[in-house]
């Protein structure tokens, strides 16, 4: 601490000495003194010597570090959760059986129901491992009532309808084949379809219909029809070939049935199952 002192405050002069002095038990010196030529000496400032140390600042310990970890450790540990619920997901994912459809519980794998079969099933029956419950002499039945004819009969009668054997790749489940005709059991709707070959006219009209019989009704209905007109060049040495297809849903009744009608019926051609067919299954 710095005290100063003006030389009029300072007495018993000496031209070259210094004089001494303690205020109220502080330990300050002050002096002054007179040059030659009664020049007084500069004014004289000294340091007290029993000044004590300052303290130092109290160090300040965070405060927001332990919070912080806490949530870190918090955050990572979230994260090893959800890697661990991730790899068991991905493990089960991998383990489920061939034939078990996404989203059923496992204790329902292998419950499914309809003609689809799993690749498993599949592979059992090509290598003749199929469970005996499964071994049965008759045709697989649709699980809904449906029906297809190939085997037709030619050649064509002179009403025109289309009659139908059982052989080749028909099958029917749910539907009476009767003379030609299909007859529905259960009342619903039905996708109903028919595709006719025949031979290239010369130049007249080809007819293809779907009609249908109903104890609710007096006479026949017609359901869909195609109409094909063509004129063959009598140059060509082999006979054309042309085709028309019929398809439509229908909401039919029990005893309800539909058949096939053609016009100029002699055109109709039948090689193959593929040419000619006829059937319905319910939706």
């Amino acid at each position: 601490m710095w005290r100063h002192f003006s030389p009029s405050q300072l007495t018993g002069a000496d031209t070259f000495g210094v004089w001494r002095y303690r205020t109220a038990g502080l330990g300050i010196q002050r002096g002054t003194g007179m040059a030659e030529g009664g020049v007084p000496y500069p004014q004289v400032f000294v340091v007290e010597g029993q000044i004590g140390v300052p303290p130092t600042l109290p160090v300040r310990h965070p405060r927001c570090g332990a919070l912080l970890q806490k949530i870190l450790v918090l955050l990572v540990s979230l994260a090893l959760c959800a890697v661990a619920v991730e790899a068991y997901f991905i493990y089960r994912l991998y383990n489920l059986p061939i034939n078990a459809p996404m989203g059923t519980p496992a204790k329902q794998f292998g419950k499914q129901e309809g003609p689809v079969l799993g690749l498993r099933n599949l592979k059992d029956q090509r290598e003749g491992n199929t469970p005996p419950t499964e071994r049965s002499g008759s045709a697989l039945k649709p699980p809904k009532a449906a029906a297809h004819l190939t085997d037709l009969r030619l050649p064509v009668e002179l009403d025109g309808v289309l009659k139908w054997g059982g052989n080749g790749d028909a099958f029917s489940g749910g539907v009476e084949h009767r003379a030609g005709s299909l007859q529905v059991k259960r009342e619903g709707f039905y996708f109903i379809y028919s595709k006719v070959t025949f031979a290239e006219p010369t130049c007249s009209m080809f007819k293809h219909k779907v009609l249908m019989r109903t104890p609710r009704y007096y006479r026949e209905l017609e359901l869909m029809q195609a109409k094909r007109f063509s004129c063959r060049n009598s140059k060509q040495p082999e006979e054309g070939m042309l085709n028309s297809y019929l398809g439509g849903v229908f909401h039919l009744h029990a005893s309800d049935s539909v058949f096939v009608m053609v016009e100029n019926h002699t055109l109709v051609r039948h090689h193959d199952t593929s040419d000619s067919f006829f059937g319905m299954f319910m939706i």
